[in-house]
């Protein structure tokens, strides 16, 4: 009995090479080989992972069985509420993300106005084609709406500081009046933050700034990319209890070089 099982996958081997053209066969063969090769390597990376997880499971079980050192168990503390305080002020700006987009829903509804976090502040951005035409600094009957609007709604955030600022695309202008894209965009964020002012928003929270070209949010290479660098953005400015904390400097800062 024994040899005729030894036998069998002999024999049938052989009818197999007699009825397969001998290419296949060979193919076969190293498929066989090859996918039990790779069954090998596989238990070896599970046997090894199943090693490290053992030792990872003894190292937490001998870490949870002792104390810490008080000079780590002070350090972990001391982490922990970092992490805490930072996902508060997490949690807070995102509260208040919400708070301006309910505000402005209407305006953001009929494509007015749009709100996002950028650079990690919330901005209220407008278009530059609904405030000024091309190369002016005269706000349009459309802008001055909007721009009341914002204004009624600016003026019950309470104590909260806001920077306007302006953009503009990389297309040169050279004026008298404008040597530059800087001068422009600064000059309609400036007429922008008097006209809130006049609106009833407190100029002591209000600030202007121009960027002219150089923080496009979209490429410069045709038309619609340039209408969306064209724009005024009214950001909220972070009160200094939101910011993560700064690490404390090392050393004497004010020591004069020898």
């Amino acid at each position: 009995m024994k040899r005729t099982a030894l036998l069998v996958p002999t024999v049938a081997s052989l009818l197999l090479a007699a009825c397969v053209p001998e290419g296949k066969y060979d193919a076969a063969v190293k498929d066989a080989t090859d996918a039990r090769t790779a069954l090998v390597d596989q238990q070896k990376k599970l046997d090894a992972t199943s090693g490290q997880l053992a030792q990872c499971q003894g190292d937490l079980a001998a870490c949870t069985s002792r104390p810490l050192p008080p000079d780590h168990s002070a350090e972990l503390t001391a982490q922990l509420e970092e992490l805490r305080k930072q996902k508060a002020a997490a949690e807070a700006r995102a509260a208040l993300f919400n708070e301006f987009v309910a505000k402005f829903k209407k305006m953001i509804d009929a494509g007015r106005v749009s709100i996002h976090v950028r650079h990690g502040r919330i901005v209220l951005s407008l278009r530059n084609d609904v405030l000024f035409d091309e190369g002016k600094t005269d706000l349009k009957p459309a802008g001055k709406q909007a721009l009341s609007e914002i204004a009624q709604t600016l003026k019950t955030v309470g104590s909260r500081s806001f920077q306007v600022a302006g953009y503009t695309d990389n297309l040169p202008i050279k004026s008298p009046e404008f040597p530059s894209n800087w001068e422009l965009s600064t000059a309609r964020a400036v007429v922008v933050v008097k006209f809130l002012s006049q609106a009833g928003v407190n100029p002591a929270f209000l600030s202007a700034a121009g960027y002219g070209e150089y923080d496009p949010i979209a490429a410069n290479t045709d038309a619609a990319g340039r209408a969306k660098n064209r724009r005024i953005e009214i950001s909220l400015v972070p009160n200094i209890e939101e910011l993560i904390s700064l690490p404390e400097l090392k050393g004497d800062l004010d020591k004069s070089a020898p």
